[in-house]
């Protein structure tokens, strides 16, 4: 099984479908060879805590500005895009820059007239669901019915020709239905924006159905991490807590609760698996980076970005939104918590803008395999960096 597949590893080399490196599609940027350049460039963050704050809205213009000089023509249609364009929306709406709106525009134009419909069917692979969400953020911000009929085709998708399992959670992929925590991002954020822009209280409910029977399948009960993967055939799961996974279960289940309405019963529904989550996750930060590790619970693998930039994400935005009761108590020190997670990220961020650290695409696996992934830039990465900053700005101001 490849999971989380394409996407940037150098220029002109990306993963393919089936894991190996393909010419030919420009996407991100560069691989290290492995954790410990990382590990390195994160050495300064250790007794910090008396060290100035890195500015969120600068560093945020600096990471949006490389992605400009990075990527001149508009990329593929796949899930690491989505986050991407996803980032730069965000990074337009926090600082106003109209080239961030513009390149996101290019990059919906370009595949509208392109057309989705072969890609959608491609394998019925839920990453090229993701880009749905940035679509219907731009058509928010321009009213284009040229965005709004690609998210319609993927909602389409999804609801009418999506692999299911027998208790109706969406798969991966056609022919082996299995659940793959990175396909809740793919579905949720689109079908929940879809039912708050179009009056279609259905589709919010199967986005919070979806919610329910992953956590259902891969939600541990004593520590509320996410496993990986559940096979349905084999009634079986991936043995340990990936930390991109479950950094795609709190931003799909932020995006999910923006779109609730305060006091709505739905609102215990998806905060209670949600604060178990979260609560499961801050003990496990990394002391001296403020980062997460890619495998969350080992602290023998090496800290990852992306895992990271979402989880700051999620606490810093249902923060800023009061969406969720537990990050204003004090039993877990989130804000502390995400003070010393802002402080590692910056610290990824090199000097011409471009986001470090981040795993390349994972299939699902055990310890050793999820260790072993290469550590770079990549889409994914820079999109979920941008958003940790744009709602850690919002945050107090960034103070």
């Amino acid at each position: 099984m490849q999971m989380e597949q394409s996407q940037c590893v150098r220029p002109g080399a990306v993963e393919s479908d089936t894991g190996r490196s393909s010419m030919g599609r420009r996407q991100f940027l560069h691989v290290a060879a492995g954790s410990g350049m990382l590990l390195a460039g994160l050495g300064n963050i250790e007794g910090a805590e008396g060290a100035a704050p890195p500015d969120p809205p600068a560093a945020a213009r600096k990471a949006a500005d490389a992605v400009l000089r990075d990527f001149p023509r508009p990329p593929q249609f796949n899930w690491g895009e989505g986050v991407l364009m996803t980032g730069m929306m965000r990074a337009f709406e926090l600082t106003k820059d109209e080239r961030y709106l513009a390149f996101v525009r290019s990059f919906a134009d370009h595949w509208h007239k392109k057309g989705i419909r072969q890609t959608l069917e491609r394998r019925g692979y839920c990453g090229h669901w993701g880009p749905g969400f940035p679509l219907l953020l731009l058509f928010d911000a321009t009213g284009d019915s040229r965005h709004m009929d690609m998210a319609n085709q993927i909602r389409d998708f999804m609801l009418n020709k999506a692999e299911r399992t027998k208790d109706g959670g969406l798969s991966h992929w056609s022919g082996k239905p299995a659940l793959w925590v990175d396909t809740l991002d793919m579905c949720c954020p689109v079908l929940s924006n879809l039912a708050r822009i179009q009056n279609r209280p259905e589709l919010q409910e199967e986005a919070i159905r979806q919610l329910e029977i992953f956590a259902r399948h891969l939600q541990d009960p004593k520590t509320g991490l996410f496993y990986h993967v559940w096979d349905e055939r084999s009634d079986k799961r991936t043995p340990c807590f990936w930390g991109r996974g479950n950094g795609w279960v709190v931003m799909s289940y932020t995006e999910v609760l923006k779109n609730e309405k305060p006091g709505s019963p739905n609102r215990k529904r998806l905060v209670v698996p949600f604060e178990k989550q979260l609560a499961g996750i801050v003990p496990l930060q990394d002391s001296k980076t403020g980062l997460w590790r890619t495998v969350i619970e080992a602290p023998d693998t090496y800290v990852e970005g992306s895992a990271s930039s979402m989880f700051l994400y999620g606490m810093a935005e249902c923060s800023n939104l009061k969406l969720v009761p537990v990050l204003a108590g004090k039993k877990v020190p989130y804000a502390d918590a995400m003070r010393r997670a802002w402080a590692g990220l910056a610290a990824t961020v090199d000097a011409k803008g471009r986001v470090g650290g981040v795993s390349a695409g994972t299939s699902p696996s055990g310890k050793k395999g999820y260790a072993a992934r290469t550590v770079g830039t990549f889409t994914w990465g820079t999109g979920a960096f941008l958003l940790a900053a744009c709602a850690w700005a919002k945050f107090g101001k960034g103070k």
